[in-house]
């Protein structure tokens, strides 16, 4: 697999202008449940140090307090489910290919897993409309923890498909990322989601 991009509409949604976002690619090799799980918490964890480093022009400083404006549960949602998604579902001995897309106005995730479940043109049109799954093929490898595609759809901006690649794109907008100053990031999205 070659190396994939956002489509121009997913560019717009997160950089200015017709500006480039800061691109990293990572690839992550199948090994057993743990391994690929160990993996998962890895690639997490260093998303939220990239973002907090991206942003940092924007008034947040790399103290505790201003880490604690980012919205660590959203952004691990989408990145663990679709980790998720490559060790219960992607063919033996594949690869995960990570894409992370950096903009001004938001952030792009990009998983190619080697399967072919992003392939299916019916996929595409219900990961892009969020239509839920009403059933799901079992775990053949077992992971725990699994909540599907709900906590994805929950909490990207918008999804695309490139059912081409077989390549899964979740929007995160920056205002959906960091809280205000003086917010911490999980209390104040959590209020969020809530309001009704």
């Amino acid at each position: 697999m070659g190396l994939f991009k956002p489509s121009d509409k997913i560019l717009e949604m997160i950089c200015l202008n017709g500006e480039k976002p800061l691109v990293q690619y990572e690839v992550y090799p199948f090994g057993s449940l743990e391994e690929m799980e160990g993996l998962q918490v890895q690639y997490c964890c260093g998303v939220f140090e990239k973002i907090i480093h991206f942003y940092r022009e924007d008034g947040i400083a790399l103290d505790d307090e201003s880490k604690s404006r980012l919205n660590h549960q959203g952004i691990s949602n989408v990145i663990s489910e679709s980790f998720k998604n490559w060790i219960d579902h992607a063919p033996e001995n594949s690869i995960l290919t990570t894409g992370l897309f950096l903009g001004p106005k938001g952030v792009c995730y990009g998983f190619h897993d080697g399967g072919y479940f992003f392939k299916r043109p019916e996929i595409k049109n219900q990961l892009e409309n969020k239509i839920p799954f009403e059933k799901f093929d079992e775990a053949p490898r077992g992971s725990c923890g699994h909540h599907g595609f709900g906590d994805i759809y929950e909490d990207s901006d918008f999804i695309e498909v490139d059912s081409k690649k077989g390549v899964l794109y979740c929007v995160q907008l920056k205002k959906n990322l960091i809280a205000p100053p003086g917010k911490r990031g999980s209390e104040y999205f959590y209020e969020l989601k809530n309001v009704k």
